[in-house]
């Protein structure tokens, strides 16, 4: 019963949900706001959950003593004090909009500005003209760069004025944003929904039960 009763129930609305994409009618509509509205009730249970394994983990990791324990400290403290703030007072209170406005916007800034500093080291790795690929690559990504700077198109007018495009780097690297990129894009979108086909599909059928806990 424990893995029957989730795979009927899988099987059911999925068929139920496939349905409400492709049955216009008022009632499957109504169905399919109804089946909405219980999965925006469902959702803050799945936040309790996740804030329940998040204790568990730094819980484990403390009293392991794994590498870094002591920040787990603070994603305790972060947490017990944010509730503490916002439960009783709100999200308009002027103590929890300042440790969000100096805490949290902050430390999201940082969190964004290192992944420049990685994405440049695994672009130089794979900016190396070792193969047709990469160079291709590499002349495609310094067009782009080229397009981003204010001296860009000074530098593109001076060595690339043969080209044919009259609004320098910039109109060369609009170029291959809509036209190289565009379709790249596309053929990686539908890859990617064809692959969300087939997985939904083995999961409705029951042929895909790693969500139950196993793999049988």
């Amino acid at each position: 019963m424990k893995r029957q009763v989730p795979l009927a129930l899988c099987f059911l609305f999925g068929i139920v949900m496939i349905l409400t994409q492709f049955v216009p009618h008022k009632y499957v509509q109504a169905l399919y706001k109804e089946f909405i509205d219980w999965g925006l009730i469902i959702s803050p249970f799945a936040l309790v959950l996740a804030v329940i394994t998040l204790i568990q983990t730094h819980t484990t990791r403390v009293r392991r003593r794994t590498e870094h324990w002591q920040y787990s400290f603070l994603v305790f403290a972060g947490m017990i004090i944010m509730v503490c703030v916002g439960v009783p007072f709100g999200e308009q209170d002027s103590v929890f909009v300042w440790l969000y406005d100096n805490v949290q916007v902050p430390m999201d800034a940082t969190m964004f500005s290192l992944l420049a500093f990685f994405i440049a080291s695994a672009a130089f790795r794979a900016f190396r003209a070792r193969s047709f690929e990469a160079t291709l690559l590499l002349v495609t990504a310094m067009i782009v760069m080229l397009g981003n700077i204010p001296i860009g198109d000074l530098v593109w007018n001076k060595v690339m004025s043969w080209t044919p495009w009259a609004d320098g780097a910039s109109g060369a690297r609009q170029w291959i944003l809509d036209v190289l990129n565009s379709a790249a894009r596309r053929g990686i979108i539908l890859g990617v929904s064809l692959g969300v086909i087939s997985q939904s599909i083995r999961i409705i059928l029951g042929i895909e039960r790693s969500y139950l806990g196993g793999g049988d």
